[in-house]
């Protein structure tokens, strides 16, 4: 696993962490137990230094969200993100 961040603070939508570089989008979030805590939603901010909206896994709570404030979260490395396209019948 990949250190994503720190995460910064807890939004209506979800949970903010600034991070080194950006990551793709849609790719899944854990903690340090290796729970599943969401998936990358957005990357905005500096260029060098972009902040990143992760979309709660379902099921878990706003005091659950509030716990993981202040902690680090990572993602797996390699591997793919997102939907296969079909490449059959292509020219």
């Amino acid at each position: 696993m990949k250190l994503l961040g720190r995460v910064l603070h807890l939004t209506r939508r979800g949970l903010v962490v600034r991070v080194e570089g950006p990551p793709p989008i849609g790719r899944e979030v854990y903690d340090r137990s290796n729970k599943k805590v969401g998936t990358i939603l957005d990357i905005f901010g500096p260029v060098n230094s972009p902040y990143v909206a992760i979309k709660p896994e379902k099921g878990l709570k706003e005091d659950d969200l509030s716990g993981i404030v202040g902690s680090e979260l990572y993602i797996i490395e390699g591997g793919r993100h997102g939907k296969a396209r079909k490449t059959e019948g292509m020219p």
